[in-house]
């Protein structure tokens, strides 16, 4: 037995000061016996801290996505109609040529930042909505564009089951080949809370997505299907199986963009030589602006591999929450769906009217699909 000596000067005279003092101590199999208890208990209770911070952060989303449902019905009663995204011409520095205000921008009075759409321009450079970041969405502090000096957004519209068809600008080009399929209007702001045949209930508005972890073009510091998508704008040496730039009439399918997944819920790299494909990480960049980097559809489930060009997208939800993604309903509630949702056949293309091909996900992104299904 180890026993620790310390020499101990005392007071009484009847000791001698020059004597030692044998006191005990530890064995050092005791000190290791009490060092493995408590990596033991720290082990344990590690997961569980996690566990209630990352319940905190999903609550905070789901919050957010409330009051981004309160403030949509707040603009239709004021207004006598929903808001509509890409519409008007966007005010700002940054972001997409081309498209008009976001839904973000409309909703941003009912959002306590009146003040920030009343500046203009000036009042978007480097401004950064809070209401619109998740806080285990994004991986930069904050995320804002460097080059657009444009904040981010984790939350996004829905355009319904439809794969959007982005290349027209005029009004009727979107009506003819647009025809978005949830309650939200492309172009201008028609729809209204009754012409939701569905029900508000059952019809899917905004969701949630991850912002990659680079904020420039084509970064692809992360490779996850979470975080980036693969852009097919370009011609590609796949031919028929994906949507070339020129050809605005071959639909994305899903079962091409489950085609890019690799290990580990990565995108296969390297990409194909010659093949036109990239990883790209900036959705959920410029939160203002109505370009397709803030729409998804209900096609794929969340956290599926996202897919997009000038004229097509495939973009779920994403989340780093486990097993799926918060989804703001129409009448304000929010939910939170699997990513093992049923999504129908992965092997049909969109369509324009009628019941969705995409199964219960599918069917709850409809206004007007005349669907009976309701939330998982």
């Amino acid at each position: 037995m180890l026993i620790f000596k310390t020499k101990s000067v005392v007071d009484d005279p009847t000791e001698n000061k020059d004597s030692l003092k044998l006191v005990n101590g530890f064995t050092l199999v005791e000190l290791l016996v009490v060092t493995a208890i408590m990596a033991l208990l720290i082990a344990l209770l590690l997961p569980a801290v996690q566990a209630a911070r990352e319940a905190a952060r999903r609550m905070v989303c789901s919050s957010n996505l409330k009051q981004l449902g309160v403030a949509v019905h707040n603009f239709h009663d004021a207004n006598g109609e929903l808001p509509a995204h890409d519409y008007g011409t966007s005010v700002g520095t940054g972001g997409t040529s081309g498209h008009g205000h976001s839904v973000f921008y409309a909703v941003a009075p009912f959002m306590e930042m009146e003040a920030v759409v009343e500046q203009g321009s000036a009042g978007l450079v480097d401004f950064q909505p809070a209401a619109l970041l998740c806080p285990s969405g994004y991986y930069s502090d904050p995320p804002i564009h460097a080059s657009w000096h444009a904040g981010s957004t984790n939350y996004i519209v829905s355009s319904g089951d439809i794969v959007t068809y982005w290349k027209a600008t005029s009004q009727a080009d979107y009506d003819n080949y647009m025809q978005w399929r949830g309650p939200i209007s492309a172009k201008s702001r028609r729809s209204k809370l009754e012409t939701i045949g569905d029900g508000t209930t059952n019809t899917v508005i905004f969701t949630e997505r991850v912002i990659g972890r680079n904020s420039s073009f084509g970064g692809g510091k992360s490779l996850r299907m979470i975080d980036c998508y693969i852009s097919m704008a370009w011609p590609s040496a796949f031919g028929a199986l994906i949507n070339p730039r020129e050809d605005s009439t071959k639909q994305i399918l899903p079962n091409v963009c489950w085609g890019f997944v690799g290990v580990g819920g990565d995108y296969i790299q390297p990409m194909p030589t010659g093949s036109g494909l990239a990883i790209n990480d900036y959705r959920g960049t410029c939160w203002y602006q109505g370009s397709w980097l803030t729409v998804f559809n209900t096609i794929m489930p969340p956290n599926s591999p996202a897919c997009a060009s000038f004229y097509h997208f495939m973009c779920p939800p994403s989340s780093n929450h486990s097993g799926g993604a918060n989804v703001s309903f129409t009448d304000g509630s929010v939910h939170f769906i699997s990513e093992t949702i049923n999504s129908g056949d992965t092997n049909r293309a969109a369509v324009l009217s009628g019941s969705s091909p995409y199964g219960v996900w599918g069917s709850l992104g409809t206004a007007n699909g005349e669907e009976s299904v309701s939330i998982p």
